[in-house]
């Protein structure tokens, strides 16, 4: 009897990447976070055990304990490391204590050593400190007996209504005799490959076939007033992205709540058409910070989102208007959590715990699903030996010094340590 590979998700948040694994075929052992809303929201929705607490203070046998393997046994180790220290979104500053939450990862995957680890993080720490933390993880992956390479993959061409990039670093250990660059799923959507896009990039529209739009994701859900929830549908799916975010239930609608907004925003949004933005406005509307802004910055705030258009990424603060494009298409609010989870790829099954700031952060920190549920597919086919492409040129658009043909690292490299000198003598440290 065929048994399903075992896995430790760290960093789990809401369970993105979980759910991801568990739909396609694997068994969840362990899930780790420091959040008390995801443990509950864990509970309700997905199987195995969740282990709460601060990665830096767990012990290695403990969590192997809990996962019920031992060293060299489990299949897969997947990790999300918070993305906010390298996010092009965030503050970017190099001594960003959470930038060094990957060493916790090198660390259990040095004691637990699993078959493969699945690092996943926003395509900022390909950049951030002129690379080197991209190189550190790549470096600590090989110093450990692993194969490691990198790439971009964009959640909309694996099924997620939503232009998400995220970088991805798969690593195989090495008595497995899987070259580095494997694993990575080809696109099931657009036209495009592995490395031919860039994140913030225009996509033109031929490239873009077969994305799911904003429409084909949400317009099914009934109209909310901010600052208010309802609880029931108002009509029927349409389309098949729909159908399956509905499958198995039967007219109780969870999470789908819009932010309450001041008199103020309501009153710029009753004034912005679809595809317009804070240009829009009559100035004297306008925040005062936004009113000295230049016309070319910050082109996504207050946007209206379209129905034939493809969602932007999720982040955190999807209720404020003047975060980015989160303005539902017709109604005048901020798009609900529940709508912001379909994006995400969470079907409205999957309930979010915690109190409502906390479960804002759930949805904008996750994982996409279906981008997790293709990369756990082609680990698992890989695991049975079954390879499929390998990755080619990832950063061809955009090269990376120190990374090779199959996004690996060079061997060799000589400048890293006066890129590590330079930067430490930037932060005085």
């Amino acid at each position: 009897m065929r048994v399903d590979p075992a896995v430790i998700d760290l960093f789990c948040g809401a369970g993105g990447a979980s759910l991801g694994l568990v739909e396609a075929g694997w068994d969840l052992r362990l899930a780790v976070d420091a959040d008390p809303s995801c443990a509950r929201t864990h509970a309700a929705n997905l199987p195995g055990r969740f282990m709460l607490g601060d990665l830096r203070g767990m012990d290695d046998r403990a969590l192997m304990d809990a996962a019920g393997v031992v060293p060299g046994e489990l299949d897969l180790l997947f990790a999300g490391p918070p993305c906010q220290g390298f996010s092009i979104i965030g503050s970017r500053v190099v001594w960003d204590e959470r930038n060094n939450l990957y060493q916790e990862v090198l660390r259990l995957a040095s004691q637990i050593r699993p078959r493969c680890v699945v690092i996943e993080n926003v395509p900022g720490l390909a950049t951030l400190a002129r690379g080197a933390y991209l190189h550190a993880i790549l470096e600590g992956l090989t110093a450990r007996g692993y194969k490691a390479a990198c790439a971009e993959l964009l959640a909309a061409q694996y099924g997620a209504p939503q232009m998400r990039w995220r970088l991805i670093i798969i690593a195989w250990r090495e008595d497995l005799g899987i070259p580095a660059g494997y694993g990575f799923p080809r696109p099931t959507a657009g036209a495009a490959e592995i490395g031919e896009l860039l994140p913030n990039c225009t996509i033109p529209a031929w490239q873009m076939k077969g994305f799911v739009t904003t429409a084909e994701a949400i317009s099914d859900l009934p109209p909310v007033e901010a600052g208010e929830e309802t609880s029931h549908y108002a009509g029927p799916p349409v389309g098949p992205f729909q159908e399956a975010m509905r499958a198995g239930l039967n007219g109780q609608l969870t999470n789908h709540y819009a932010a309450r907004l001041s008199s103020a925003n309501l009153a710029r949004l009753r004034l912005i058409e679809p595809g317009q933005d804070w240009r829009d406005l009559p100035r004297e509307m306008l925040p005062g910070s936004m009113q000295r802004a230049l016309r070319k910055d910050h082109t996504r705030r207050y946007r209206r989102m379209t129905w034939e258009g493809v969602p932007r990424a999720v982040i955190t603060r999807f209720r404020d208007p003047k975060s980015g494009e989160y303005t539902h298409p017709e109604q005048d609010r901020t798009i609900t959590i529940r709508e912001a989870a379909r994006l995400q790829g969470f079907p409205d099954r999957f309930v979010f715990h915690g109190d409502r700031s906390s479960q804002y952060d759930q949805v904008g920190n996750a994982v996409p699903v279906p981008l997790a549920g293709a990369i756990a597919c082609e680990v698992r086919r890989c695991l049975d030996g079954q390879l499929g492409d390998r990755l080619l040129a990832p950063f061809r658009r955009r090269p990376i010094s120190f990374l090779g043909t199959h996004g690996e690292l060079l061997p060799s490299l000589v400048e890293l340590p006066m890129m590590m000198t330079e930067i430490e003598a930037e932060i005085g440290t």
